[in-house]
């Protein structure tokens, strides 16, 4: 998990006019799981993720709050040993 802040940098084209921070965080947890040879293996996450919005701020992210969800999946290959 961890908290953190996003700033968005004035951009007028997309109707940005001023440079603002946002707070943001994150939480989740994953998997790993290695074949028998310990060459390959499989992993899985997932990710929580919310976004504060802010009363003045840009229409472009949002003046409320936003949440979503991120799930990752991969083949994890080591290298020649």
């Amino acid at each position: 998990g961890g908290v953190g802040g996003l700033t968005v940098f004035d951009r007028p084209e997309l109707d940005i006019v001023k440079t603002d921070s946002y707070l943001t965080g994150n939480a989740g947890g994953g998997v790993k799981w290695y074949a028998p040879n310990g060459r390959w293996g499989l992993r899985a996450d997932y990710r929580f993720i919310a976004l504060r919005g802010k009363d003045g701020g840009a229409a472009f992210l949002g003046r409320d709050d936003r949440y979503g969800h991120r799930v990752y999946g991969g083949v994890v290959i080591n290298g020649v040993r």
